[in-house]
């Protein structure tokens, strides 16, 4: 995947965990940040921990979170402007 677009993903997903955060949701948020910061590609964009199978593309915690945390927001914002 492309640094820059890798970056923005990266940044974004991060600051959703930061919105999603309260006294409730710390620990989930937490273990959600831990797991994602294992997962962080290299400089030559493998996954720290999947290995470098991942080198042109997300691997799958990422692609989980992608799917979940960008596209839940997405469908939430287009259902509360309806």
């Amino acid at each position: 995947m492309d640094h820059v677009l890798a970056n923005v993903l990266h940044e974004r997903v991060f600051a959703i965990l930061n919105q999603l955060e309260s006294p409730e949701t710390a620990r989930l948020v937490a273990a959600w940040r831990t797991l994602l910061r294992q997962h962080e590609p290299t400089e030559s964009g493998a996954c720290k921990a999947c290995g470098p199978r991942w080198r042109r593309h997300m691997c799958s915690v990422w692609r989980v979170a992608a799917n979940y945390f960008i596209r839940h927001e997405q469908r939430y914002s287009d259902a509360r402007g309806s």
